[in-house]
């Protein structure tokens, strides 16, 4: 006996899809210096970068095989992988802290290392936070899955600063960071005729984060943790 297909709903197609448009943002941003050069054999300033960059795109691979399990209806299978998702970000955080102060001591880029301090950490801090919350909300599929790809694009803006169009514009990275999370808003006003709380909230933080980045490297607590960062 044929078995009936299941009907095919719009997240199914909409989250796996908005997972691909992240980790092409990602492979675009880092092609030449990373993916294109090997990956595991490009020539990166140390290990340290090398283990920073794996488990960043780590997390982007395991969003999107967890995505597209449960456009599969592979529930079970998506709650045993997501045991990763307890251990890779605090992982993320410690080695993209780590990461951030060592380019810094490198001038590993062109960014004023105030403004790379400023920039890199509050996403690191806000990504944590998400995190946290869609865990909590593992249980509500649509608060746990836009929690999920928010948490994700708040970390994405090192990536977008390399795109070769842009030449480490600060402005310009600020401008596509910002616009990438209104595909979300456009789907769910779309889907639910509302912005769900999960998605308007983080991209609330996400504003605020982004245009307090200039006036607040320019504080005397940011240039004091600077020379504190290339003291060390």
């Amino acid at each position: 006996m044929v078995r009936p297909r299941a009907n095919v709903r719009a997240d199914d197609i909409f989250f796996p899809a908005m997972t691909l448009v992240i980790l092409a943002v990602v492979v675009y941003g880092f092609a030449e210096s990373y993916f294109l050069a090997g990956m595991v054999r490009a020539k990166l300033p140390n290990a340290l970068v090398h283990i920073h960059g794996a488990l960043f795109v780590s997390w982007i691979l395991l969003l999107l095989v967890q995505t597209g399990l449960v456009a599969a209806r592979r529930v079970r299978w998506h709650m045993t992988l997501g045991i990763l998702g307890l251990i890779l970000p605090p992982l993320m955080i410690v080695f993209g802290t780590l990461t951030v102060f060592d380019s810094i001591r490198r001038s590993g880029t062109p960014v004023p290392p105030q403004i790379l301090l400023v920039g890199d950490l509050e996403p690191l801090i806000l990504f944590a936070g998400l995190i946290t919350w869609g865990l909590l909300d593992r249980r509500k599929p649509a608060s746990h899955k836009r929690l999920m790809v928010m948490s994700t694009l708040a970390i994405i803006a090192p990536a977008i600063d390399r795109w070769p169009i842009l030449h480490h514009e600060v402005l310009g990275t600020l401008a596509v960071y910002l616009a990438l999370p209104l595909l979300l808003f456009a789907y769910d006003v779309w889907s639910l005729r509302r912005i769900h709380r999960s998605t308007w909230v983080p991209y609330a933080i996400m504003i605020a984060l982004g245009f307090t980045l200039l006036p607040l490297s320019q504080t005397a607590l940011v240039q004091r943790c600077v020379a504190w960062v290339l003291r060390g």
